[in-house]
């Protein structure tokens, strides 16, 4: 008791003070704030009444939002996965931070931590036993000794008997997997973490833009507000109860009529800190859920979780399934349902854990129930499990308390009183009518619930794990009102259907959603292409023109509704029919998928390669030039005072710049001594033309080059002219060795 008492301290630690929050802010806190930390501390008075936060409540694309534990779980009576053994979650070190402070409390100066629910230890130190999740993916592995009493055991004896032409309600638990595929997603399961909410009672960074994961959080540097926290985690369970509607429609389009809505419909609504009334914020919300359910005439229940236990011997476990009942209770009486079907909207429960001794459980679940209000004992049924308690410990139980008995095939088969009677659906039989007697004395409609194993399960462990789709029909009455817990949901009724409503098979498609078009590309120019072919391609352009055109929206009411042709079934194993293709990833082109530092590196091996280049060329460059002018020195008679150097370098001058005018020469011949490249011959020194032939040897690939730099210059692609400058020319102008087509 005493550490139940710090984590009450703890969880009053977390409750901001007015002394921290501006004047506005603290009246509304302070109004809101008991003076010790209870159960629903938020006031739903008008006064203090926040409207509902703007929030993305998509979980594909807000990681803070979550499916509920028991929305992929055919009962919620199994055990919730630890985690790491689910999808992984993105946690960040705020919400870490907010989640360690959350289970720490001051004590006389001493900070002391406060127990952190640990579910799935608990329920089994509660109980005395080990659940195991019976939509679970690993595979149990088989003790020698259960395995060997599994073999010893004698066959099951089923009956014959197979109710058709069925008559009755078929359905299914929380969740549709058409629609929880589709985009936007419809689903009535989202939830959060408590650290969510603390997290959101700080404003966002810039109120006026919407939250983002990155760039639009909630500042920590601001006050909080209880109500803003509030505001959010209720504007989950305002999402989960207008999709509701969606969902009753699309189950009445394919003739489902019996639904179980998902008890984290309203996260953490039963919590004794964060927990909070229904109404009136979810009054007209889950009003219009109930109005399509009673046009449509479907029926509606819930599950309670596992740890709604009116047997325990602890008080504080007892206080919290109260509390628990009492929220289920105010979500089916807010339906505000036609008598009878608000009589047949029931809250299955299960006895729970036999705590070292089954009589004293029962004992003390009598006396718990009739001290409960009488709103929930006229909607609270039981449920035969697969753990401890069979059908003959509870018939007894409902029969005294005047409590409905709901019968579970898939249970039973596993937990029996084996003294009274066989495994399998034909004993069972023999109380139909007492069981049937604990309904219609209350004036409730009855129902069953049924699933079958896994083909490979042997032990009772293996056995818990229900089969994702079942294969027939259990021996029941033709209009039964039949609850098919599976993991595949609406597609395990439609296995039972098939028969009848999904004969024909059909192939991928799903042309119920409005998705993002895009126009072909360069459609006009097509069209002017015909055009221009052929003058009575009128037509064919007016057809291009038509398809260009963006497909018609689908209205909202018949978006996810599988369509005209009605394709909402996938057979087993067949999963990417008819749900949305997963996107495919291509493989990234390596240079995109490098990062920025990588693609700078990537750049300057570059540039120092093509430096490391340019540098060989031009040191093999200096090498060619010396050996070419050894060898052009040879080609001119051997005529050592002709300077190839300055001669190549006079040769590379820029045609657009002036040349510089030559120093007048004392001595004509020293004027005179520059040559005069030609392409006829070679001049002399005098500067008149050879106009003899020389026989050329034949040129190394250095004295190509150096003929290729003598060559004369070209002008608009063009060959220069073949005349020379005279001599005589060279001394009434400057000197200019680019000739052109002016010099002929």
């Amino acid at each position: 008791m005493a550490k139940r008492k710090r984590s009450s301290a703890a969880d009053a630690e977390i409750v901001p003070t007015p002394k921290t929050l501006p004047v506005n802010v603290a009246s509304v806190a302070s109004s809101m704030m008991p003076p010790e930390p209870i159960r629903r501390t938020s006031s739903r008075r008008a006064s203090t009444q926040v409207a509902p936060a703007d929030i993305d409540t998509n979980p594909d694309t807000n990681h803070k939002i979550e499916d509920a534990p028991d929305a992929l779980r055919a009962s919620p009576d199994a055990e919730e996965k630890p985690e790491g053994a689910t999808k992984k979650r993105r946690k960040t070190a705020s919400a870490t931070k907010v989640k360690k402070e959350a289970h720490e409390t001051e004590v006389n100066g001493v900070v002391e931590k406060a127990p952190s629910p640990a579910p799935k230890k608990a329920a089994k130190k509660e109980d005395d036993v080990e659940r195991a999740d019976p939509e679970g993916e690993e595979d149990e592995a088989a003790d020698p000794e259960e395995l060997k009493e599994a073999l010893s055991r004698p066959p099951p004896v089923n009956s014959s008997y197979l109710p058709l032409p069925w008559k009755g309600r078929i359905g299914y638990a929380c969740l549709n997997t058409y629609l929880r595929a589709s985009n936007p997603p419809v689903f009535s399961s989202r939830t959060c973490r408590i650290a969510s909410i603390l997290e959101h009672r700080h404003p966002l960074k810039d109120p006026a833009q919407p939250e983002h994961a990155t760039k639009n959080r909630p500042d920590k540097d601001q006050p909080a507000d209880i109500s803003r926290g509030q505001a959010y985690v209720e504007a989950l369970g305002l999402a989960n109860a207008r999709d509701t509607p969606k969902m009753l429609r699309w189950n009445d389009r394919y003739g489902i009529k019996f639904m179980r809505l998902s008890s984290e419909m309203f996260p953490f609504a039963s919590h004794d800190v964060y927990g909070y009334k229904l109404a009136p914020f979810a009054s007209e919300a889950l009003a219009e859920a109930g109005r399509v359910a009673a046009e449509l005439g479907h029926r509606l229940t819930t599950h309670p979780g596992q740890f709604t236990q009116l047997g325990s011997p602890r008080k504080e476990v007892i206080t919290a399934s109260i509390r628990d009942l009492e929220y289920h209770c105010e979500l089916l009486d807010l339906l505000k349902m036609p008598e009878q079907q608000n009589r047949d909207a029931v809250m299955i429960l299960h006895m729970g854990g036999i705590f070292g001794d089954k009589a004293a459980t029962i004992e003390r679940f009598k006396q718990n129930y009739r001290a409960l209000p009488e709103g929930i004992k006229a909607r609270l049924v039981l449920e035969n499990d697969d753990v401890c308690y069979s059908v003959h410990d509870l018939l007894p139980v409902c029969e005294e308390l005047n409590i409905p008995l709901v019968l579970d095939y898939h249970h039973h088969n596993i937990v029996f009183d084996a003294d009274k009677i066989r495994e399998g659906t034909l004993d069972i039989m023999n109380l139909y009518d007492r069981i049937k007697a604990t309904w219609t004395k209350k004036g409730i409609t009855q129902k069953m619930h049924y699933s079958e194993p896994t083909p490979a399960a042997i032990t009772a462990r293996q056995r818990r794990k229900h089969n994702p789709r079942v294969a027939t029909l259990p021996p029941c009455a033709q209009d039964m009102d039949l609850m098919i817990e599976a993991k595949d949901k609406e597609q395990a009724v439609f296995e039972l259907m098939r028969f009848d409503t999904f004969n024909d098979i059909l192939p991928y498609v799903r042309n119920d959603e409005n998705k993002a078009w895009k126009p072909p590309k360069k459609p006009k120019k097509a069209a002017k292409k015909k055009s221009k072919t052929a003058d009575d391609d009128e037509e064919d352009i007016d057809d291009i023109e038509v398809e260009a055109q963006p497909p018609p929206l689908i209205p909202d009411e018949e978006v996810g509704m599988g369509g005209p042709e009605g394709r909402v079934y996938w057979p087993p194993g067949m999963e990417e029919w008819l749900r949305p293709k997963k996107r495919e990833v291509k493989p990234r082109d390596p240079e995109k998928a490098k990062t920025t530092a990588e693609r700078a590196a990537a750049r300057r091996a570059e540039k120092a390669a093509w430096q490391a280049a340019q540098e060989a060329g031009n040191a093999a460059a200096s090498l060619t030039d010396a050996s070419a002018s050894v060898s052009a020195s040879e080609l001119v008679d051997g005529d050592a005072s002709l300077d190839l150097e300055k001669t190549k370098s006079v040769y590379n001058m820029a045609k657009k710049q002036k040349p510089a005018r030559a120093p007048r020469a004392a001595n004509k011949k020293t004027a005179k001594s520059v040559p005069t490249p030609s392409s006829s011959g070679l001049s002399d020194i005098d500067g008149d033309e050879v106009e003899q032939d020389v026989d050329m040897p034949d040129l190394t690939d250095a004295e190509e080059n150096v003929a290729a730099v003598l060559a004369p210059a070209k002008k608009g692609g063009r060959s220069a002219p073949t005349r020379t400058t005279s001599g005589r020319a060279t001394k009434r102008k400057a000197v200019n060795y680019v000739e052109d087509d002016e010099d002929e």
